[in-house]
């Protein structure tokens, strides 16, 4: 069915710097299959009727600009905001009689669906629906959006909109009614971005990302197609031991269950590279100001963090981590082209390819992490409980090696990329059980935990 809404605002603005780090990553993917898109599956309270749902998706769409914009491809690219349209909604039935979880399935299939095909940034909303249901009422609403719309943050508020209307729960996180404030506009994000404030801000996030680029290795050899499959691959963990070494270490440091998981990062990259500096990339929320708290538009990006690893105890690593991720958020963001060209320059003056420093997107949900003391015979006991396995993935990014981290009070789940045109998958897999190793020891009391060399 189609869905027609019609908004009070139009116009043609900037992109943000979020948005345009999103487009870039969109289009380096695009051409290997994969999409970008968030998905989210709301099941709707008992007696919405479809139009009680469209009705929500219509007020959603009418309410916030970034789902009824679409990129104009100029150089630089801009947003055009449109007043009025309409949304296409796939509508699924469920033959009764319907199981729960047969409705359920279907929805979730749906949902796999809508996000499967990358997204036309030029032809297309940024938003796809779908609606699924049985015996004529609808159970599920679908729907996946496009990263350079929204990031996960952005999702806080709209689930929020959508319990307030129509909705049981936000499947993520919030499920309180939607704030009266509507938050920045992609628009006044933009013109934020272009003030003189946003230059000064800009001129400070390049200042730290020089320093660090400057201590940066250089990158080795390419090892060229590997010409064995995909070549990017993705391999998911999932381990109780892992789960309880970070809480552990978490609790002993008085540091974040974050802080701890980035500082094994670098202590196996810096055992890797055997380089004194370890560098992260990490993926800034830039949600401090009041004004973006619930805004419906990407603010997240990645920033550079360097630490100094030299003559450095797990313990002492984790406490230098949290102090220089601090300061990596506070330098905050700024626009992509520009910190390439900076890049370009380092890399010209001093007469070699940097290499890509990993990132680590780590997802703190709705839950907490348990953080509490551990000792190796509860770490021993919990070795049994894991899973490994390579997967695919939606999401698809411009780093030979990408780890994203859910983290709530389940417990801690990996997704790590790896490019294998660079790394092998078999490397892959020991710089995740590196990492988990090295999280395991610190946890049962080895004070001078090392992450072990070799991983070349």
């Amino acid at each position: 069915m189609a869905v027609p809404f019609a908004a009070g605002r139009a116009g043609r603005a900037h992109l943000t710097w979020s948005q345009q780090y999103y487009l870039a990553e969109l289009d380096a993917a695009r051409p290997y299959g994969r999409s970008l898109a968030i998905t989210r599956l709301y099941p709707l309270r008992a007696g919405t009727s479809e139009e009680d749902a469209t009705a929500a998706l219509r007020a959603l769409v009418e309410r916030y600009e970034t789902l009824r914009s679409r990129v104009i491809r100029t150089t630089p690219a801009v947003q055009q905001v449109h007043r009025q349209g309409s949304l296409p909604v796939a509508v699924h039935e469920v033959a009764a009689p319907a199981a729960t979880h047969e409705v359920r399935a279907a929805a979730e299939a749906a949902l796999a669906d809508l996000g499967r095909r990358p997204f036309d940034v030029v032809e297309e909303w940024p938003l796809r629906a779908a609606l699924i249901g049985a015996g004529g009422r609808p159970r599920f609403l679908a729907l996946a959006f496009s990263h350079v719309a929204v990031d996960a943050f952005a999702l806080l508020p709209v689930g929020a909109f959508l319990v307030d209307r129509c909705a049981q729960t936000d499947p993520v996180a919030r499920t309180a009614p939607g704030s009266a404030v509507e938050g920045l506009q992609p628009r006044e994000l933009a013109a934020a971005e272009a003030s003189p404030a946003g230059g000064r801000a800009t001129r400070r996030a390049l200042r730290h990302a020089e320093q660090t680029l400057r201590r940066l290795p250089a990158a080795p050899a390419a090892v060229g197609p590997s010409g064995a499959g995909e070549r990017f691959r993705f391999l998911r963990r999932r381990s109780a031991a892992l789960d309880l070494a970070v809480g552990a270490v978490a609790a002993r440091t008085g540091e974040s269950p974050a802080a701890v998981l980035t500082a094994a990062v670098l202590a196996v990259e810096a055992a890797r590279t055997g380089e004194r500096y370890g560098v992260v990339q990490l993926i800034s929320a830039n949600r401090l100001r009041p004004e973006t708290v619930e805004a419906v538009v990407p603010c997240s990006q990645p920033v550079l963090c360097c630490v100094d690893t030299h003559h450095a105890s797990f313990a002492e690593l984790v406490r230098r981590t949290a102090s220089a991720s601090l300061r990596a958020y506070g330098a905050g963001p700024c626009p992509p082209s520009a910190l390439a060209e900076l890049r370009a320059t380092v890399e010209k003056e001093r007469g070699v390819r940097l290499e890509d420093a990993p990132t680590l997107n780590y997802r703190p949900r709705a839950t907490l992490l348990p953080v509490r003391e551990t000792d190796g015979e509860e770490l021993r006991r919990a070795a049994a409980d894991a899973e490994t396995a390579w997967v695919d993935s939606a999401m698809l990014w411009q780093s030979a090696h990408y780890l994203s981290a859910d983290v709530d009070g389940s417990g801690v789940r990996l997704l790590l990329q790896v490019d294998t045109d660079v790394r092998p998958p078999g490397w892959a897999e020991r710089w995740l059980a590196d990492l988990e190793g090295l999280l395991c020891a610190a946890a049962s009391g080895a004070t001078t935990a090392r992450a072990p060399a070799g991983l070349g």
